[in-house]
């Protein structure tokens, strides 16, 4: 069924619902983009064996997106200075902590894994928590998880986010930055860096980790 149709048929009175959005339409859409991705990662989960299905790949445009931030941001110049070696995951399966969603995350390479892993990092984005994300959105996403590199005294390591971080993420980019229908801006373009999306306070979704 078409928006006009639907538009003809509901009650409500839009001034002009062709160019305004309707808030009944967004809800719909994002049901059954939920509902069309909890199915297809439970067909995935069922039949992976007789399908061959993997859950994790090496994802070349996770790795692009990658690159361009960390070209792009001085805060990660340490990535830059020291050459640090990453390598980008996409993921199939969802990934929860503690009851939170978890949208992704950046880990070090640790112990036997660095003689078969030729990375220092591996950043992995979840698929099925993120499939409504804007590229803008991505974006922010994968600057924040690439703040979680840093070195100290013994060499690279993960930074753990302090409340000075999440207040300076929230700041520049807004809290609800990563919410379903919510404009980002693009931190790749100099004159929308730092500044606050605008759009309607949603509920919070986890940032990562």
């Amino acid at each position: 069924m078409s928006n006009s149709l639907i538009c003809a048929r509901c009650r409500k009175a839009c001034k002009d619902p062709y160019k305004e959005p309707c808030e009944a339409i967004e809800t719909l859409t994002k049901l059954y983009a939920e509902l069309r991705t909890e199915e297809k990662t439970g067909i995935t989960r069922n039949l992976r064996m007789e399908l061959a299905v993997v859950d994790y790949e090496v994802a070349e445009d996770i790795k692009e997106l990658g690159e361009r931030i960390i070209k792009a941001m001085p805060e990660l110049n340490i990535i830059r200075d020291y050459e640090v070696k990453i390598g980008y995951v996409r993921s199939y399966e969802a990934k929860r902590d503690k009851g939170k969603q978890i949208n992704a995350d950046c880990r070090k390479v640790n112990g036997t894994y660095t003689a078969y892993l030729p990375f220092d990092f591996i950043v992995t984005f979840y698929e099925p928590n993120i499939y409504y994300m804007t590229e803008n959105q991505k974006k922010i996403l994968m600057l924040h998880e690439l703040k979680h590199i840093g070195i100290g005294d013994k060499g690279l390591k993960i930074e753990e986010h302090d409340i000075e971080d999440f207040k300076t993420i929230m700041e520049r980019f807004g809290l609800e930055w990563n919410d379903f229908g919510q404009d980002a801006p693009d931190i790749l373009k100099g004159e929308n860096y730092g500044e606050k999306p605008k759009g309607k306070r949603k509920k919070k979704q986890g940032l990562g980790t």
